[in-house]
């Protein structure tokens, strides 16, 4: 089975490694800050016989990227989020390619290692092919791979496939591609995470043994809701006396905006002159265009881009989370970032029906509404938005109450540090 708690599994010497986390063309991502310095501080931070005896957080990128300014910036923010953490950021000439690389890379983590061994958590299969070259140079470490999606799939997703099943040759091709390699940072890793059981289930479907798997979901370091920023931050907005429904992430075609979110939202708002969508996105004027085209007004939504260290109080100011997708076969493996954010600002959620496990979960916590969106009539839709407006009419605290705890049981990364060092000590003695 996959590993699913903290139990010592080797007498290696948690004291004698250094965790290596690597982040390979993707430091300027959103998501790093809460899904990687947040992690590696609470690995540095926290106590126990495995922690690691330094943790460094390897930025490799192009010698183009990692020399502007922006990535110097966004360098220096980590740093001071996280003063427990080594933060490097390491360039490259592309053109000399990975294994060319890392020989400069190893040469650089020998010294910090200091004769210690070295755990090499690499966030996505570039970052496994990043630390299989370093590897040949630092023989005495081991590599844990971070898978954070079904690639393959998301490929065929944006080709508009919901699997490979009547894919054009073209499409195959490059889900064969990102198939091989998948299965090839399965076979260099000593150990795999990923973030859902859909997840861990599909990767044992592409060949990852079972006892090498470890799921850790999307977390967030704290639980971030407090009542007096809430009331600050609805003032703020003006949004004193509304329901609000908030949405954050990007308008990507698997976030299902245009056809889930807006319809939605429309299927209350047109019966209810007391609801609000409070929307912060990447592409904050993509959104402002779509909302009138689809019968939303401008005054009934407030839309913004904010930096991600205030996404949280923002998102404190509404009254429940949307995250709906259509059932498809790539929505069946993932949980969204945005799960463990909504709740721990206190959102309820708001989730569609027949997405694999987060559903059940909202459900069985009583930490939301799962509702039928697609594939219905209208006035199926209004009834669903009904449904839950009188719900977050009736008893809005019981539920953030619900949606907090589960925050605390499933969705802070002080739950699983054991269990991810459980994962770095197993691949340290299983590591040829």
């Amino acid at each position: 089975m996959a590993r699913v708690s903290g139990t010592p599994v080797s007498n290696v010497d948690a004291r004698g490694y250094v965790l290596v986390h690597i982040v390979a063309g993707e430091s300027l991502a959103d998501l790093i800050a809460s899904q990687v310095i947040d992690h590696m501080r609470t690995q540095a931070r926290t106590n126990g016989p495995r922690r690691p005896a330094r943790v460094v957080a390897l930025f490799l990128e192009p010698a183009r990227v990692a020399l502007g300014s922006r990535m110097r910036r966004r360098v220096a923010s980590f740093r001071r989020r996280a003063p427990e953490i080594d933060v490097v950021l390491h360039p490259y000439v592309s053109r000399l390619g990975v294994r060319r690389n890392a020989w400069l890379v190893a040469r650089r983590l020998r010294r910090k290692a200091r004769g210690q061994r070295i755990v090499f958590h690499c966030r996505g299969e570039y970052a496994v092919e990043w630390a299989a070259a370093i590897r040949e140079h630092l023989p005495q470490s081991a590599i844990i791979a971070d898978i954070r999606g079904a690639w393959p799939e998301e490929f065929l997703f944006a080709r508009g496939y919901d699997g490979p099943e009547g894919a054009d040759a073209d499409s195959l091709q490059g889900y064969a591609y990102h198939r091989a390699r998948l299965r090839s940072s399965l076979d260099r890793a000593a150990g795999v995470i990923s973030v859902s059981p859909g997840m861990i289930e599909w990767l044992e479907g592409e060949g990852a043994p079972k006892d090498r798997l470890t799921y850790v979901p999307c977390c967030v370091p704290t639980v971030s809701f407090e009542r007096a920023t809430r009331e600050k931050a609805r003032a703020d907005l003006s949004l004193s006396h509304q329901i609000v429904l908030a949405y954050a992430g990007t308008l990507g075609k698997y976030q299902h905006i245009g056809d889930g979110v807006i319809p939605f939202f429309r299927a209350m708002a047109e019966r209810h002159n007391d609801v609000h969508l409070l929307a912060i996105v990447s592409d904050s004027e993509a959104l402002r265009r779509m909302l009138p085209a689809q019968g939303i007004p401008p005054d009934r939504a407030t839309v913004m881009t904010v930096a991600q260290g205030e996404v949280a109080r923002y998102l404190s100011a509404a009254d429940a989370g949307l995250l709906l997708r259509a059932p498809s076969r790539m929505n069946r493996f993932s949980q969204p970032t945005k799960l463990g954010e909504y709740l721990a600002a206190g959102l309820p959620v708001i989730v569609s029906r027949g997405t694999g496990r987060v559903d059940r979960l909202i459900e069985d916590n009583a930490a939301g509404f799962v509702v039928d969106v697609f594939d219905v009539s209208w006035s199926r839709l209004v009834s669903e938005a009904d449904r839950v407006w009188r719900g977050l009419r009736a008893g809005s605290d019981e539920l953030r109450r619900n949606a907090l705890a589960l925050c605390s049981r499933e969705f802070l990364w002080s739950s699983y540090t054991e269990r991810v060092r459980d994962a770095y000590v197993s691949a340290l003695a299983t590591q040829p």
